[in-house]
């Protein structure tokens, strides 16, 4: 039987649990794409939410973007460990800065959420626009809902 230099095992030790700390550390990125408002028209609000305590509270991160002659937005949230989030998109067409409402607090103004989920008498949950984050990706939200 081989006597094993201690030094060389020490070594392997290491490299192995600091190749592991760093994919637990390796950051990702989330791609929004979003579609449905009027091309070169107003500004589309992102919000990015970690939890249901935030959730349409307190953003994490929080990006504006002009709408293109598309009728569409992207966003690009980098640096996000992995995890659940749900996103919000307000389309700001008058450019305010704010979702504009009408009678009851009925939003005048188009908005979605990721995974196209609606709300009924308001904006859907947490657990509805909630998905997991594991590895960077692209994800998809239309103004207004799902095109029929």
């Amino acid at each position: 039987m081989k006597k094993v230099d201690f030094h060389r095992l020490l070594i392997a030790f290491s490299i192995v649990f600091s190749l592991d700390t760093f994919a637990e550390q390796n950051p990702l990125t989330l791609t929004v794409l979003v579609d449905g408002a009027k091309a070169n028209t107003g500004q589309a609000i992102a919000s990015l939410f970690s939890s249901a305590d935030n959730y349409l509270k307190e953003p994490v991160y929080k990006h504006i973007m002009p709408i293109n002659d598309e009728g569409g937005a992207r966003f690009i949230f980098n640096e996000l460990e992995a995890g659940t989030y749900a996103v919000s998109i307000v389309y700001d067409e008058n450019r305010d800065g704010n979702l504009n409402t009408g009678f009851f607090g009925i939003p005048s103004e188009l908005v979605g959420f990721s995974n196209n989920a609606k709300g009924t008498f308001g904006p859907p949950s947490f657990h509805k626009t909630s998905f997991t984050l594991s590895e960077s990706g692209t994800i998809s939200i239309i103004l207004g809902g799902a095109k029929e």
